[in-house]
């Protein structure tokens, strides 16, 4: 079961049974991302464990403002992994920062979000796989 929220040009949704897919393209901007925000803990609420699973092809910013408020959430959900793939060097940096200041105050072992690169969404989906089959 699928669940898929559009804000703005951007998507979001949940596909069960634990995974948070998202599609940033262009700029993101403060009232989306509190939308999606919001979206995330309300999919987050039903299940132990989470998964991202984010196509950054077409993104192009991500303001400071905007990741801090996202990595906030990051920080409250129980993501296990993420899974980024598509993502051009700037966009890579991006989530870099701010996933992985997030991650920080999550320590390791179960409650650990390692953040994986990928070319495409096959191989994204398939370390998720893999991930799970871990946590």
């Amino acid at each position: 079961m699928s669940q898929v929220l559009q804000i703005g040009s951007h998507v979001t949704g949940f596909e069960a049974p634990d995974i948070l897919f998202m599609k940033l393209v262009g700029d993101v901007s403060n009232e989306e991302v509190k939308v999606i925000n919001q979206a995330h803990l309300d999919y987050g609420r039903e299940v132990k464990q989470l998964f991202y699973l984010i196509d950054l092809s077409e993104l192009e910013n991500l303001a400071p403002h905007v990741r801090k408020e996202a990595s906030e959430v990051v920080k409250a959900l129980p993501l296990r992994g993420t899974a980024i793939y598509g993502a051009p060097l700037k966009a890579k940096v991006l989530a870099k920062l701010m996933l992985t200041a997030a991650s920080m105050f999550r320590g390791t072992g179960k409650n650990f979000n390692p953040v994986e690169f990928h070319d495409t969404e096959a191989d994204a989906r398939a370390w998720i796989d893999k991930r799970r089959a871990q946590a």
